[in-house]
């Protein structure tokens, strides 16, 4: 790579990582808050889950799951799902399977 095309890269490379920081409500996260938004986008990306009747607390690593699931297929897959999150040392499933009209 060229000189300028590195120092164009390391600029822009820069420039996004600005971007990059997260914060929440206007302060930086927590670890706790950090996991909560992991395990809810790992959550996301299963089709089979209804993402709007699950939620997620966290409190020292220990990751809370709330809410309604159709079958206990899916019961098992979101406590799989956030006990493969980095970061979680204990999953504690609160859920409850009940027949969701879909």
């Amino acid at each position: 790579m060229s000189l300028p095309r590195l120092a164009s890269a390391l600029v822009l490379a820069a420039a996004l990582s600005g971007c990059a920081v997260e914060t929440c409500n206007d302060h930086p996260c927590t670890p706790d808050e950090k996991l909560i938004e992991a395990v809810k986008g790992n959550i996301r990306q299963h089709s089979a889950l209804l993402t709007d009747q699950i939620r997620v607390q966290s409190q020292d690593g220990t990751v809370y799951l709330y809410g309604r699931v159709s079958t206990n297929v899916e019961l098992v897959l979101v406590e799989d799902v956030a006990k493969s999150t980095a970061g979680v040392k204990k999953v504690v499933n609160l859920c409850t399977i009940e027949n969701v009209q879909r």
